[in-house]
């Protein structure tokens, strides 16, 4: 299969070659400036891969409760590519989150690339820009969210570059880095297909990505289904039945409250104008319609699921909020050009991009600065529980991320996604219903517990008498301490 490279009609000019040349020295140099402004940020649900990653460093396997054979993290690879550092016994939050800020300029030079593939480099730019600094992805650091949207994009970097076999075995490993990478699949088979004419001769038709791509999701679930006896996370289904709960967010929900949040800022309000001008912009430039159409059919997929509305779900639509804001800038661009000339377009561009880029670097420095006070309180429960407790002890909670990774110890999650069975509660009595039959059927010998954010005890004086409160750590987000309880069954 001969490989098609997009050629230019002329050689670009010098200074664009050298801006080439330095994009990786740059990119680099740009996350680790990123790195040093997030690196204590982080959230709950990352930590579960992380001990799935600790778990198979460590000889228990890919599990998350060493025995029990549930794949309840939506990121294997992520976890996977953390087993060697934990290995060595590097901090996995320190290494996940330096992984994620290099991912996420990564992503921002995928369309840069795009844009000078495609001709079109002030879009490309300004896309790289947006994506770069836009706030929503940088609150998801430490989870595989940056890593995925990241690795979209350069799998259409390298259909545009007709590079079947590296785009197949991208294609592979982005739906184990998570399973909705498999929406990416259709969109750069196409632009395999039709950017460099080939769809002209069925024996260019993209063949190879695809029987590459199928490989490797075969093989993958083929060892999931030998090894958990299911070829897919069980999270879907708890994600489903959070959404299912009386007044609990779905995609839906949370999408409209995170626009409503945005649409309130003037210069966001810009961006989104410019975006909606650079969709109809697409009609004339239809390449860029793939990560653009990515964006909407991730929506829609979701909706379609209709899964609980966390906002690392509704992150990855800035995969298509970028381009559609480059090419909204150039149609700006161009219009000022046809009305004062060559200046006032440069001094339009100038003032757009150079706002955007100071009003979202301040943005970039206040995520910076808001740390998720549960890292501290729920680490000191879970540094308690592994000094003060045997290793075989069983611990129940709500949020068992950051608590189960430092505990070590064998967890029972009251969101079900350990055991899906208690999540099987969620949907008609919430978290509340849920918690109590995990208590009931699985008899933890240890409760942590934050009574006012969810009250198990005050109505059940029994299970109050029966779990006596044997430690407390203090937490700032509430005037009550978090409680660790010990349970006599």
């Amino acid at each position: 299969m001969s490989h098609h490279k997009v050629r230019f009609s002329q050689p670009p000019p010098l200074w664009l070659q050298k801006l080439d040349r330095l994009a990786w020295p740059f990119a680099v140099l740009l996350g680790l400036v990123l790195f040093a402004f997030l690196y204590r940020r982080g959230y709950d649900d990352p930590y579960i891969t992380y001990r799935y990653a600790l778990n198979l460093a460590t000889g228990y396997g890919f599990v998350y409760n060493p025995g029990v054979a549930t794949l309840s993290t939506t990121a294997p690879l992520f976890g996977l590519i953390l087993a060697p550092v934990a290995l060595v016994g590097w901090p996995l939050p320190l290494v996940a989150n330096l992984i994620g800020c290099l991912s996420h300029v990564a992503g921002a030079l995928a369309l840069w690339r795009l844009g000078r593939l495609w001709r079109d480099e002030l879009a490309g730019a300004a896309a790289a820009l947006l994506y770069l600094l836009f706030p929503l992805p940088l609150t998801t650091l430490g989870s595989e969210t940056l890593p995925v949207m990241a690795l979209t994009l350069w799998v259409f970097v390298s259909a545009a570059q007709g590079r079947q076999w590296l785009t197949g075995a991208l294609l592979g490993g982005l739906v184990w880095l998570r399973p909705d990478g498999v929406l990416a699949g259709p969109l750069a088979l196409l632009l395999l297909a039709f950017d460099h004419n080939n769809w002209r001769d069925w024996r260019r038709w993209p063949w190879v990505a695809t029987l590459v791509w199928a490989s490797i999701v075969a093989c993958g679930l083929g060892l999931a289904w030998l090894f958990y006896g299911a070829p897919l996370p069980v999270t879907l289904y708890v994600k489903q039945q959070q959404a299912l709960i009386p007044g609990f967010y779905d995609f839906v929900d949370r999408l409209q409250v995170t626009l409503n949040g945005y649409l309130r800022q003037p210069l966001h309000q810009m961006v989104f104008t410019l975006s909606g001008a650079g969709v109809l912009a697409a009609l004339r430039s239809p390449r860029w319609f793939v990560p653009i159409g990515w964006a909407a059919l991730y929506g829609v997929a979701y909706t379609i699921l209709h899964v609980a509305g966390y906002f690392w779900y509704v992150a990855p639509l800035v995969v298509g909020l970028a381009p559609a804001f480059g090419l909204g800038v150039r149609i700006l661009v161009d219009l000022l050009r046809r009305m004062g000339g060559k200046r006032l377009a440069i001094a339009g561009a100038v003032l757009v991009l150079g706002g955007v880029a100071v009003w979202l670097s301040g943005s970039v420095y206040r995520i910076g600065q808001q740390i998720d006070q549960r890292l501290a309180v729920y680490r000191a429960a879970g540094e308690w529980l592994a000094a003060n407790t045997p290793p075989e002890a069983s611990v129940a909670t709500l949020e068992i991320g950051i608590i189960g990774y430092y505990a070590r110890r064998p967890m029972i999650d009251f969101a079900g996604l350990l055991q899906p069975d208690i999540a099987a509660r969620l949907g008609s009595g919430g978290f509340p219903a849920a918690a109590q039959y995990a208590i009931e059927q699985y008899q933890p010998q240890y409760l942590v517990l934050q009574e006012q954010a969810l009250p198990l005890l005050a109505g059940r004086p029994d299970l109050a008498e029966r779990c006596p409160v044997i430690a407390e750590i203090p937490d700032p987000r509430f005037s009550a301490p978090l409680t660790i309880h010990q349970c006599r069954w």
